[in-house]
């Protein structure tokens, strides 16, 4: 199982409060190997506060949602050629 790869880090605001989070792609060893994820970090009552906390950090506008999973598995997921029959794993809600 690889390590999640760190894409950079964002200020942004939501609920009035700015959070920060990281955003990375998620290693190999899940269903979600290879796409982007967004994990929260912290949050700040001020934009300056965070940016001083975070100074490499982009500052967003607006909350930018992550990417959504489709809840469908991969095509071949099923299948008894690789799919999760063979690995044991299980495509559910819990995955994403």
């Amino acid at each position: 199982m690889s390590e999640d790869k760190n894409l950079h880090m964002s200020i942004e605001p939501r609920h009035g409060v700015w959070n920060v989070y990281q955003w990375y792609l998620k290693g190999s060893g899940s269903v979600l190997s290879g796409t982007e994820q967004k994990r929260w970090i912290d949050d700040y009552e001020t934009k300056g506060e965070a940016e001083k906390a975070f100074p490499d950090a982009e500052v967003y506008l607006s909350f930018c949602p992550a990417d959504q999973v489709s809840p469908h598995a991969p095509a071949g997921y099923y299948g008894g050629d690789g799919g999760f029959y063979d690995a044991g794993e299980y495509w559910s809600e819990e995955d994403y």
